[in-house]
């Protein structure tokens, strides 16, 4: 079933995954592990994919997967940079019912702007949209080595979030709490206080980027603290260049063996990452 993000969000105890995907098969392991877990999922996808993965063909075929199947999921475009637009009314045209736009690089002012202009644009379309306040390192959809930062700057200012989120009426919020897109070469620190007094400054639901890699225990306790929707990629990208590393005969042919090993690894990644963000704990835990 096809919803909004609001609503999947609002459907899900603890927070709701989003998972980026770069071609219907990703994606059909995801929407499947939702079905498994009888809980809703977002289907993201990122605009720096949009042109390598041809969007405007695949993604019917991905919207088709989302319709088709039981569970309530959100079709989301990921960081919309202000540049942007053009794909933004693509993606809304292909039927997204969810919109990130990330002004996060422009000072204040300058994102406030254009998360109004992207609000007004998706309201026509019925579609959700996400802002993002705070610096958030690495590079999103590139599972690259990184550092979460440490410099507390960068990271989102609770008064800040307060007076954006009265100003632009978003439906989420992605902070910078010690995160960071990519792999990382060392544990991330996750700010929990921090995470505890955005929620409760903030009025509408945080999000949180760069969750490969983030310690399960750290999970857990920023949802409890207040995030609502934890975006996923890396680890995906990590399952599918390990089954395509993985030996095979030289004589084997099977592609659609291995099309359905992958589907298998992320179906089973997806949904332990479903379970894990809704708070439901692995038996001995």
């Amino acid at each position: 079933m096809l919803r909004s993000l609001r609503e999947v969000i609002e459907w899900t105890s603890g927070a709701v995954g989003s998972f980026n995907v770069v071609d219907p098969l990703m994606a059909l392991a995801v929407v499947s592990a939702a079905v498994q877990e009888g809980r809703p999922a977002i289907v993201g996808v990122a605009t720096r994919h949009w042109e390598k993965m041809d969007a405007p063909v695949m993604v019917p075929s991905i919207r088709a997967i989302v319709e088709r199947s039981s569970a309530a999921v959100a079709l989301h475009l990921d960081h919309a940079k202000p540049s942007q637009l053009t794909i933004v009314r693509e993606a809304l045209d292909l039927g997204f019912t969810s919109i990130m736009i990330d002004g996060s690089t422009e000072p204040f002012e300058d994102n406030c702007a254009i998360t109004e202009e992207v609000l007004k644009l998706a309201g026509r379309y019925g579609a959700g949209v996400e802002a993002e306040l705070g610096a958030i390192a690495g590079e999103e959809g590139v599972a690259g080595l990184v550092d979460s930062h440490a410099d507390e700057s960068l990271y989102t200012d609770p008064g800040m979030a307060e007076a954006f989120v009265s100003r632009c009426e978003v439906d989420a919020l992605a902070v910078s709490v010690g995160t960071a897109h990519g792999l990382y070469k060392a544990e991330p620190k996750l700010q929990l206080d921090l995470i505890s007094e955005l929620a409760d400054r903030v009025s509408v639901p945080l999000v949180l980027h760069g969750a490969t890699g983030v310690p399960d225990s750290a999970i857990v306790e920023s949802v409890e603290r207040g995030v609502r929707k934890i975006n996923y990629f890396s680890g995906l990208l990590v399952e599918a260049m390990d089954e395509v590393r993985s030996p095979l005969p030289s004589n084997d042919t099977d592609y659609l063996g291995f099309r359905r090993r992958l589907y298998e690894r992320w179906k089973e990644d997806a949904a332990e990452k479903i379970r894990l963000y809704a708070g439901i704990r692995e038996a001995g835990e």
